[in-house]
């Protein structure tokens, strides 16, 4: 840990307000960052639903062109 006795006061104040500014910055990106995670979870549920359906249209036309 850095040695703090030997900053003014007013040295001090303005660490403690640089280390908050870049405290809340991050807090910000992480709170963006889980945003755009949902958003992306979102779209990959969406395209799974259309792997399914795509795997059961091929399933189906793979059987009927088998059974003729």
């Amino acid at each position: 840990m850095e040695e703090l006795s030997n900053y003014t006061p007013i040295e001090l104040n303005k660490m403690i307000n640089d280390v908050k500014e870049k405290h809340d910055a991050l807090k910000q990106e992480v709170i963006d960052h889980s945003f755009e995670l949902d958003e992306l979870e979102k779209k990959i549920n969406e395209k799974i639903v259309v792997i399914n359906e795509l795997e059961k249209k091929y399933v189906e036309l793979i059987e009927e062109i088998t059974n003729r």
